[in-house]
Order: structure tokens, then C-alpha cells, then sequence
């Protein structure tokens, strides 16, 4: 086993007890926050507090997939393999495997594509489940009608989120649309009406406690850029020691959300508190580095701010993307164009940036409440005894 990794994940076939009477392979190992993280990110993988492991259903090609997915981010030792028979992975019902199996060029095309490690995980993960739900037809077979049954199947019996169910309805559509090149009009999925939620926001006296009980040096200098440049958490941590234009105060963003870069304001304060930073910790190659010299963890990330949030007596639920709100609306209700807020934010479509308009309280300070107008009227004097 190479040892030039500092951490080592174990793919080791769990008893069939563990879901519904299938074989599953177990994810458990030394590694560190990055592959944690990226584990949790795996669509349909969950935890198990019997076995204290994370785990995925076993198919014929899912050790593949995984063996391919932690390439460069930790060694991987397998084991059990060979205590394996054909008859093993098939789940109750299932007779024919080779239905089940992802074709191969699936993940080719998907490889091509240029799609990330995690999609590719997601989108063999998914349209796997797919060709399970559909036996006995197989992808060479199913019609529109299979693909209504299953996403039907999503919504009423796993009762899947919407995200999920998104990604179910990508798979599909990429092996019909790019492995199989077929033409739009010949099927066509529904897409499940999106949600409109509102961001959650912190008033500017919430974002100066939220600073003011960070104290740790690191941390604070986490927080400042977020808030100050309105940045992602992933686009935060693959910051690299060169990105930061210290003359033009400009933060670059390489390969942001869709693979774009972008440019973001680089605060003063923020970047007073990055000098500082970099003197004492001296980073190497990523602005921030965990313990064991790799790039910072997005959990670590959050759990800072909830541990700062909850010092300052903040009750919303804040995590890094509500301090990339908060610089966005507080921009808006300073008289920021929404166009310039789009460009920093990095969002393709105005209608995303659009919706901070739903939070903000710019305008409100010139309404007055009913009530309030009743009670200033001296028509109505309130009972504080009630």
C-alpha cells in the first residue's frame, strides 16, 4: 500500500442485514476531514450507528466506482471480495445482474464530459437504482412509462428530497441525451415544481457579535471573507496563497460553481486580517490548511460559525452560505445594482440574485405597521396587563 497518503479507507462487505437483506460495502478508515466530508456528499450512501460505518449497496460495479472516486484523495484497501458469489448481490426478485449494471459507457461519456468525480458518483449511483427499479426491462428497453413509475416511486415510497430527485431525473436524461444521442422530443420528464425559500439573513449587529466571539486568529479570517467577498464555502477552501490580488484588491475565483472564474472584492479589513493570517500560519500552497497540511474541511468550516452563532446568542440556523446572504442583501440595501451583485456572486441567472429582494429591508423603514398607526392615532391605547 502506497504510502505517500495520510489516510486509508477500508471497502469491506457488510453482512446482508444491514438494508432490506442486500449485500452492502462498508466505507470505515483513518481519514481525514476532506474524504469525510466527501463521503457524506455520495448520493444514497448512509450511516449506520450499529455497525459505526458508512455504507452503499453492493452491485457489481459500485467497488469499481468507489475504487475510481477516492483516486488521489486516499489509499484504498479492500476486503472480502473473494467470500463473494454471483448469487450474493442480487436482491430479492432481481434474477438477471447484467440488467442491473451501469453500461460502461456511461461513465465513459460522463468522463469526457468533463463531470466531476462526486457527479459521476451521483449519476452512476442513481441511474443504477434506476435499471434495478425497471427489471425486467433494461436500458435498452425502458420507455417513458418506466421513467414516470420511478420517479413516482422517489416521491411516494423513499420519499427522496427534491435535490435527489433532481439528480435521478439528470441521470436519465444524460444516458438518453449523450450516451444514447437521442433527440429531446422523443420523451419527456417532468421536472418536480421547485421550491421558493427565502435565505436566511443576519442583520448587520448579528454578523459584528458573530465576528466579535471569533477569536481564534484562523477563524475570524474565515469569516471575514465569506461575509466580505461572498463567497462559496467550496470556492472559500480552493483558494489558493496566489489568488489573492493584494494591489487591486481583488479575490480570484478559479473554476467557481459551472467550472467559471469570476473575480470578488477583497475587503481592507479582511485583507488586514489575511496579512496577519499568513505570518503566523505561513500556508503553502492552499490559503487554508487543516492539521495534516491538506485543504481546510467545509464541516470545520461550519462548525465554527455555529459555535460562534451560538456564543453570540444567535437563534437562526447560520452556516457559511448565510453569511454569502447576508453580504449579498446587506449590498442591496446599501443601493448596490443587482447586476454588480450578480457578477460578484457569480450567479448565471439574474432570477437567483433576484430574490434577495424578497429579504431585504430596504424601503420597509417608510411603512408603517397598521397597528402602529392605530395606536400613534390615540384611537386605541394598548392593555399591557392582557
Amino acid at each position: 500500500m502506497s504510502r505517500q497518503y495520510c489516510c486509508v479507507v477500508s471497502l469491506v462487505i457488510l453482512a446482508p442485514l444491514v438494508h432490506r437483506e442486500q449485500l452492502c460495502i462498508s466505507i470505515r478508515g483513518k481519514y481525514n476531514r476532506d474524504v469525510y466530508a466527501a463521503i457524506r456528499r455520495l448520493a444514497d450512501v448512509r450511516y449506520s450507528k450499529t455497525h459505526g460505518c458508512f455504507y452503499l449497496l453492493y452491485t457489481p460495479d459500485s467497488i469499481r466506482v468507489l475504487r475510481e472516486f477516492f483516486l488521489g484523495m486516499c489509499a484504498v484497501e479492500e476486503r472480502g471480495w473473494e467470500k463473494i458469489t454471483e448469487g450474493d448481490f442480487l436482491s430479492r426478485g432481481q434474477e438477471h445482474t447484467d440488467q442491473t449494471r451501469v453500461p460502461s459507457e456511461y461513465r465513459e461519456t460522463l468522463i469526457r464530459n468533463r463531470y466531476s468525480a462526486l457527479t459521476t458518483m451521483n449519476y452512476v449511483i442513481q441511474f443504477r437504482s434506476f435499471l434495478k427499479f425497471i427489471l425486467p426491462e433494461t436500458a435498452d428497453t425502458f420507455t417513458e412509462r418506466e421513467i414516470s413509475s420511478y420517479l413516482l416511486h422517489l416521491v411516494q415510497e423513499r420519499k427522496v428530497s427534491l435535490s435527489t430527485q433532481n439528480v435521478a431525473i439528470n441521470s436519465i436524461k444524460f444516458f438518453l441525451e449523450h450516451v444514447k444521442q437521442g433527440e429531446r422530443r422523443v420523451y419527456y420528464i417532468e421536472r418536480p415544481r421547485k421550491e421558493f425559500t427565502l435565505p436566511v439573513v443576519l442583520s448587520a449587529q448579528e454578523v459584528i457579535r458573530l465576528f466579535s466571539n471569533t477569536r481564534n486568529l484562523k477563524h475570524r479570517c474565515l469569516l471575514y471573507l465569506l461575509y466580505s467577498s461572498g463567497l462559496r464555502i467550496s470556492e472559500l477552501l480552493n483558494l489558493k496563497t496566489w489568488d489573492i490580488d493584494a494591489d487591486r484588491k481583488l479575490i480570484y475565483v478559479r473554476a467557481g460553481k459551472g467550472k467559471k472564474d469570476r473575480v470578488t472584492l477583497l475587503s481592507q479589513i479582511a485583507f488586514e486580517c489575511l496579512i496577519q493570517y499568513q505570518d503566523h500560519y505561513k500556508p503553502q500552497a492552499w490559503m487554508f490548511e487543516g492539521a495534516n497540511g491538506g485543504r481546510y474541511s467545509e464541516r470545520s468550516v461550519n462548525k465554527i460559525i455555529k459555535k460562534s452563532a451560538r456564543i453570540s446568542g444567535i437563534t437562526k440556523r447560520v452556516s457559511a452560505h448565510t453569511l454569502r446572504h447576508s453580504f449579498a442583501t446587506h449590498l442591496l440595501e446599501q443601493g448596490t445594482d443587482l447586476r454588480y451583485i450578480q457578477s460578484l456572486l457569480g450567479h448565471e441567472n439574474s432570477r437567483t440574485t433576484e430574490r434577495y429582494a424578497h429579504v431585504t429591508r430596504k424601503g420597509f423603514e417608510q411603512i408603517l405597521s397598521p397597528l402602529d398607526r392605530i395606536v400613534q392615532s390615540g384611537k386605541f391605547e394598548d392593555n399591557k396587563d392582557i
